[in-house]
């Protein structure tokens, strides 16, 4: 979960750091380029479950109300989005299906159209929330309204799937240092995208991060393949989150962080943004051919920043837009507004900001728009919302990339189609297998059987002829 500033020190955007030390290969790396895929390397799709037997270890932290919250208020990230003049020109969302791959969504009365779509944490069908990340999640993106406060999603009449993926509560029932064997590999968000994309969701939603240090290169084979395979062949539009700069603030394990990266480098014609001088690798937000990924910023569109100045968002090559990710709220089970976390080390409440929830909003408006433009392919869906953000000064960067998102000018501004991309990929797609031979086994029995029996017909007539002469005689 890349999302919280508050959201969980010890929960899991990283959950999936666990999975980095089982795929680390030998050797080292000072500078990366954009990754290449291999097409062929798509996962089966089976039915969901962790890659290896796995525990709780820790309680599942509380969740709560900041004191002096004026629920009525909507909060100032939903403001932003402008809700009701979007949904005047693109309904909302009813007919698009929104996968949240996360730490599972809780039932609640606030998202009646929530069905579980499996889970790769423990038994069960994703409709459980230890962490309350994934919940929050889904509330941002399809809240219903209720009467007594503000909130309410930016697609409320999206359906959502809950796929659980990730958990800072759980560990792999294995020795070893526990805090490095969180839920969540690299094997199971692979999975998960391919089983999210056939069950026919229309967006998906990862606000789950892993920052992989580009000295410790990671095995993503399995992960650009399907990330590929969920956006080219079953026309899915993918939304991640960037990622959040710092180790706090991304819920990583204590020893862990993501470095930031430098900004844009505009004096190198070859490399602009600047592949060259990425020291962490955000994943699955790096796949930027297929995936759109999303920084924070605050309410003013200014990027997200700490108390000391630094900015929230991990800065990278690959990002895509942003978008307002500060102070949210969410739905409990029973329906009531939660916008804070309980520090399961100081007992403290802690609010709930960061780069999950920038991106829970751009997968409300991409629902928005795939409601309102039915036919239009997902690699279109994503240039809509990045040829209508408003850019920084360098028109493109690593910070915000296109710029901070215009909801209802991805919505309605004429926006010119572009052509595919060219893909990085290892292996040429080639030509499609060719149909079996057709089986004659059939026919050729079939015949062979109406051949005997009129052989056997024919004996029959003849010895039949030959007695009725005999007897003439």
């Amino acid at each position: 979960m890349a999302g919280s500033v508050g959201i969980g020190r010890r929960l899991g955007v990283a959950a999936m750091a666990a999975m980095l030390a089982l795929v680390w290969p030998s050797g080292t790396a000072t500078a990366i380029t954009p990754p290449a895929i291999d097409p062929a390397a798509v996962p089966a799709d089976g039915v969901p479950g962790p890659d290896e037997p796995m525990k709780q270890r820790y309680a599942c932290p509380g969740n709560a109300l900041m004191p002096g919250t004026d629920v009525a208020v909507p909060p100032a990230a939903q403001t932003f989005m402008n809700l009701p003049e979007l949904w005047k020109s693109a309904g909302r969302g009813a007919g698009v299906t929104v996968a949240v791959i996360d730490t599972g969504v809780w039932p609640s009365p606030r998202l009646p159209r929530l069905r579980g779509g499996g889970d790769y944490v423990m038994a069960g069908d994703g409709l459980s929330d230890c962490d309350t990340h994934g919940s929050v999640v889904a509330s941002i993106i399809a809240a219903s309204p209720a009467e007594g406060d503000g909130l309410v999603g930016v697609a409320p009449e999206a359906e959502i799937i809950s796929i659980r993926q990730s958990s800072g509560m759980f560990v792999r029932e294995r020795g070893g240092n526990e805090d490095d064997a969180r839920a969540g590999t690299v094997s199971t968000l692979a999975r998960a995208i391919v089983h999210a994309a056939n069950l026919g969701a229309r967006v998906i939603n990862m606000s789950i991060v892993s920052c992989v240090p580009v000295t410790k290169p990671v095995d993503q084979t399995t992960l650009g393949a399907a990330v590929r395979y969920a956006a080219v062949e079953k026309d899915v539009v993918l939304v991640a989150a960037a990622g959040n700069a710092n180790a706090a603030s991304a819920g990583m394990p204590m020893g862990t962080g993501c470095s930031q990266n430098p900004n844009i480098d505009a004096t190198n014609v070859d490399d602009p943004r600047n592949w060259g001088g990425v020291v962490t690798i955000s994943t699955p937000s790096w796949f930027s051919d297929y995936v759109l990924s999303v920084s924070a910023t605050d309410d003013r569109g200014q990027p997200a920043q700490t108390q000391e100045g630094a900015d929230i968002s991990l800065a990278g090559p690959w990002v895509g837009v942003a978008a307002p990710g500060l102070f949210v709220e969410g739905v409990n089970p029973a329906g009531g507004i939660i916008n804070a976390t309980v520090d399961p080390q100081t007992s403290e409440l802690k609010p709930m900001s960061g780069t999950s929830f920038s991106a829970a909003y751009v997968s409300g408006l991409a629902a928005l728009i795939r409601a309102k433009y039915p036919d239009l392919p997902a690699a279109q869906v994503i240039n809509r919302i990045k040829q209508t953000a408003h850019s920084p000064a360098a028109v493109v960067d690593n910070r915000v990339g296109h710029g901070v998102i215009d909801p209802l000018a991805a919505l309605n501004f004429d926006v010119p189609v572009i052509p595919a991309p060219r893909e990085n990929l290892t292996r040429p797609l080639g030509p499609p297998a060719p149909p079996p031979p057709t089986d004659h086994r059939p026919m050729i029995l079939a015949v062979a059987g109406s051949t005997a029996l009129l052989l056997v017909l024919g004996v029959v007539l003849l010895v039949t002829s030959m007695s009725k002469s005999r007897r003439g005689q």
